[in-house]
């Protein structure tokens, strides 16, 4: 090999490593703690780990996973400032509307550093329409809970019995909601 080949192969294998280890630097917290949720129900059933907080847009509410036992839930950690998480909001807002009434409950969880003020202005303002399900804070112990959030948008849904049945890294897909809500409500008919 000569000079210049030499000189081309270490910037290739230079610009590698930087690469590997910025994934391994975004990737390494969740590897580490893995799911940090809650508590093995059987076999490989989660239940999701429960919290309590004020809700913003509902004054004197307080939002939990036990007060929503019974109904399908999807908590919802996102922010104001992420665009993937603004573009799913009116989505998740015209679901949980259809769907409100058959059992179906949106909790948002913001992560937002900003403050709950700058939320509760958010969730007035917002252009694509008031946000109507219960929008509460995240905190860092709830954060840890789920597995310590570094992604947003990230959604957990959880059935009647209060067990994760999936978790969804991003934006949700168009139609999956309605296929995974159709088929946890085949599941409970079934049970009856």
């Amino acid at each position: 090999m000569n000079r210049r080949n030499i000189q081309i192969f270490k910037a290739a294998i230079f610009v590698l490593a930087i690469i590997f280890i910025s994934i391994l630097i975004v990737k390494a917290p969740s590897l580490i703690w893995k799911k940090g949720y809650a508590v093995k129900k059987s076999g490989n059933e989660v239940l999701a780990p429960p919290f309590s907080v004020p809700s913003i847009n509902y004054k004197g509410k307080i939002l939990s996973i036990k007060s929503y036992k019974g109904k399908i839930v999807l908590v919802n950690f996102w922010a104001t400032w992420c665009p993937p998480c603004r573009a799913e909001v009116p989505m998740l807002e015209k679901f949980y509307k259809l769907h409100k009434r058959e059992g179906f409950v949106v909790i948002g969880l913001s992560v937002n550093d900003q403050g709950k003020n700058y939320v509760e202005h958010f969730v007035r303002t917002f252009k694509g329409g008031i946000i109507t399900y219960p929008v509460g804070m995240a905190t860092y112990s709830i954060e840890k809970a789920y597995g310590n959030i570094y992604e947003i948008p990230q959604s957990f849904l959880i059935n009647r019995q209060g067990v994760v049945v999936k978790h969804i890294t991003g934006e949700l897909p168009p139609g999956y909601l309605s296929y995974e809500f159709n088929k946890l409500n085949k599941a409970r008919g079934n049970k009856k």
